[in-house]
C-alpha cells in the first residue's frame, strides 16, 4: 500500500537524509500494516493532522509487510486473520508470553527488527524522509535496528493506536512514542522507554467527537427518546457480533440496535436475515460515517481492540467490552474499566445485564461518560504532530 507523492519523496532537496531545511517536515514517511483497519486507521488520521500542521508536506503511507513483497504481507495478513477467529488462543498464548517473559520479547524484537530492518534501510534511503512514523510494532522494531546497527540518523516516531503496549511497541531507539494511556511504561518492559513516552490523542480522523447526539440521530432517523447500542467488530467483524446481536434483539429491555458488520459480508447477509424492524435492528455492511453512527449512540459494543475503541473514546461514548479478543483485546479492556471507560461482558448473559445496567442506571451512565470526556480533554492529534516538529530542528522534546 503506498500512498501520496513518491516523486516529491524521493526529490534530494537536503545535502543530508534526515535534516529538514525547513522548521517542520517536508517528506514524512509513515509505516503502517494492513493488519485489520487500525494500523492504516492511525496512519491515516496522521496524514489529515500533518496536512493541517505542516502545511505541503508529502506523505507517503507504507504497509510494512510488503518490505518482503506482496505475496507475504497478503498471506501474513491472512494468518492473523485466520488465527483471531479459528485459533485465538494461539495468539493469547503469544501475547501473554511478550508480556511476562523479557527473553522471549527480546528475542521477537531481535528477530523481527532484522527481518524487517535489513529491507528497511534501502527503501528508506532512496526516500529520503525527514521523518519517519510507525503505527505497527514490527515497523518500530525495524526502525530501532536501523538506529543500532546502521547509524541511522532519521528523526523516528511510533504512535501507538491501542490502549495497551505490549514490549514488542516499545523501543530506546526510538526518539519519541506516543500512548494512549500514563502508565504505559510499566507494560512495555523496556528500559529507557519511559524517558522518550508521550501521552497522545487518540489516532482517528477529525470528525470523531464532532457531532452532537442529537444532531447525529436526526441524520440517520433515529428516534430520539430511544436507547442505542452500537454493535461492531471491527473491520472483519470479529468478536461473536452475530450471537450478540441476537441476545440484544431477544433481551427484556427493548433497545435500538446499529450493527456495523465492516467488511463481513456474511455476518451482515446473517443479522438481515433475523428478519427484525428497522426501529429495532439496523445492519450495516463498510461504513464511511461511523463519527455519526457512534454519536446517534448511547453505549458502543466492541470487542475490545483496534480503532474501534479509540474512536468510541473520542466521540466519547461508554463501551461494553463483549467477549473482548485474545491478548490486546483483553489488555485494552483491562485498561479501560480501570479508568471506568467499560464494562466487560465474557459472555451473553453478561452483556444483556450490561446493557440493561446502562439503560436502567442513570448514575452509571452519567460517572462512565463523565470518565469518558475527562479521559478525552486536551487531547488534540495536531498538538501531538506538532511535538514532533523539535526532532527535525535538532532537539528534544523535555
Amino acid at each position: 500500500m503506498r500512498t501520496g507523492d513518491d516523486a516529491m519523496l524521493r526529490e534530494a532537496d537536503s545535502d543530508r537524509p534526515g535534516v529538514a531545511t525547513h522548521p517542520y517536515p517536508t517528506r514524512v514517511l509513515i509505516l503502517s500494516a494492513e493488519m485489520g483497519e487500525g494500523h492504516n486507521a492511525a496512519a491515516a488520521a496522521l496524514t489529515t493532522a500533518i496536512a493541517e500542521v505542516w502545511p505541503g508536506c508529502a506523505v507517503e503511507r507504507f504497509d510494512t509487510l510488503e518490505l518482503r513483497g506482496l505475496p507475504f504481507a497478503r498471506a501474513a495478513s491472512w494468518g492473523y486473520g485466520f488465527q483471531m477467529r479459528s485459533v485465538p488462543r494461539s495468539y493469547e498464548v503469544f501475547y501473554d508470553w511478550l508480556c511476562k517473559y523479557d527473553w522471549f520479547a527480546d528475542a521477537s524484537k531481535a528477530v523481527i527488527g532484522s527481518f524487517f530492518g535489513r529491507r528497511l534501510e534501502g527503501f528508506v534511503a532512496e526516500r529520503r524522509p525527514d521523518l519517519v512514523i510507525s503505527t505497527y510494532p514490527f515497523a518500530s522494531a525495524a526502525l530501532d535496528w536501523l538506529r543500532r546497527h546502521r547509524d541511522f540518523e532519521v528523526p523516528t516516531v511510533t504512535y501507538i493506536p491501542a490502549l495497551h503496549v505490549h514490549p514488542l511497541w516499545a523501543y530506546a531507539g526510538i526518539d519519541q512514542t506516543y500512548v494512549m494511556y500514563d502508565t504505559a511504561h510499566l507494560h512495555a518492559r523496556t528500559a529507557g522507554f519511559e524517558e522518550r513516552m508521550l501521552i497522545g490523542a487518540p489516532p482517528v480522523q477529525p470528525p470523531f467527537g464532532t457531532v452532537s447526539k442529537a444532531d447525529a440521530r436526526a441524520r440517520s432517523g433515529i428516534d430520539a427518546g430511544s436507547f442505542v447500542v452500537l454493535v461492531t467488530g471491527g473491520a472483519w467483524g470479529l468478536g461473536g457480533i452475530d450471537r450478540a446481536v441476537e441476545a440484544l434483539v431477544a433481551a427484556p429491555t427493548p433497545v435500538q440496535l446499529l450493527a456495523v458488520c465492516g467488511k463481513n459480508a456474511a455476518l451482515a447477509a446473517d443479522l438481515r436475515a433475523l428478519g427484525q424492524p428497522e426501529d429495532r435492528l439496523v445492519v450495516f455492511d463498510y461504513v464511511d460515517n461511523m463519527h455519526e453512527l457512534m454519536a446517534a449512540a448511547d453505549v458502543i459494543v466492541t470487542n475490545g481492540a483496534g480503532v474501534t475503541v479509540l474512536e468510541a473514546l473520542r466521540t466519547p461514548r461508554p463501551t461494553i467490552a463483549f467477549n473482548p479478543l485474545a491478548g490486546h483485546g483483553k489488555a485494552s479492556t483491562d485498561e479501560m474499566i480501570s479508568r471506568d471507560l467499560a464494562l466487560r461482558a465474557d459472555d451473553l448473559p453478561a452483556l444483556v445485564d450490561a446493557v440493561e445496567r446502562l439503560a436502567g442506571d442513570p448514575e452509571l451512565y452519567a460517572r462512565m461518560e463523565r470518565a469518558g470526556r475527562k479521559w478525552v480533554e486536551g487531547r488534540d492529534l495536531r498538538e501531538s504532530v506538532r511535538r514532533m516538529t523539535v526532532l527535525v530542528q535538532g532537539g528534544h522534546d523535555d
